[in-house]
């Protein structure tokens, strides 16, 4: 049994915009630059989340981790 492929969302971009430099189709290249795009600022928005969630935490809640 064959394991499916693993992407991670902080890679989708790079790739998506090397493909898009690489690829002969130009509608194809322009929906390549859209993904890339779309991910980088998805990752922008998750990455903002997470570091609103550790400065605006309430100091007891540590979820198990230490400060």
């Amino acid at each position: 049994m064959s394991m499916p492929p693993i992407y991670h969302l902080q890679d989708l971009g790079n790739q998506a915009q090397s493909m898009s430099r690489n690829c002969n189709n130009e509608r194809m290249a322009m929906i390549m630059q859209s993904v890339a795009v779309g991910s980088m600022i998805m990752m922008t928005g998750f990455m903002a989340t997470q570091l609103l969630r550790e400065v605006f935490a309430p100091t007891g809640n540590h979820r198990g981790r230490s400060r």
